[in-house]
């Protein structure tokens, strides 16, 4: 049996190393700033992604519901709201009255590869995985432009996210 060369040893374990590290091992939502510098990484569960906060002007609440596809890019599923106003959807899509006194609009045909919002804590702003909420006040520096992605993390993104 032939003998190992010494310098195979080492450059096999540093290519397993590099290998490893590029192995996909979670998936979840990712706020990062306007500059893509990341700000938190939630583990998701779910298929879809809810944004919910309160209106600006009308003060009452608001859902947008987003679907999740296969290469991570989002589907607008639907937008619930209690008062018509500015920004409002009344021309695309499905509206449904319903008996609690929102409304609900479905069918708008709206894909994108990240949701962005300027986030004010006045607003409210959080993130519902089914019944799990998580509120931005906890991740994002008040008046900050913010980009919600939905991500499958390599090792070595998550080494550097958790590094910083």
């Amino acid at each position: 049996m032939r003998r190992v060369k010494k310098w195979m040893i080492p450059f096999f374990i540093i290519a397993i190393m590099l290998v490893a590290l590029q192995l996909p091992i979670t998936s979840g939502v990712l706020l990062t700033d306007d500059n893509d510098r990341p700000l938190q990484f939630i583990a998701w569960e779910g298929k879809n992604i809810t944004l919910q906060w309160r209106h600006s002007v009308e003060l009452t609440p608001w859902q947008e519901t987003y679907h999740i596809n296969e290469n991570g890019s989002l589907s607008f599923q639907s937008t619930t709201y209690k008062s018509y106003g500015a920004g409002t959807p009344d021309t695309d899509g499905h509206v449904e009255f319903l008996k609690n006194g929102f409304v609900r609009v479905t069918g708008i045909n709206r894909k994108m590869d990240y949701l962005s919002i300027f986030y004010v804590p006045i607003s409210n702003y959080c993130l519902l995985d089914g019944s799990t909420k998580y509120p931005l006040i906890d991740f994002v520096p008040d008046d900050t432009k913010i980009r919600i992605y939905y991500k499958q993390l390599k090792l070595y993104q998550w080494l550097l996210m958790k590094c910083q």
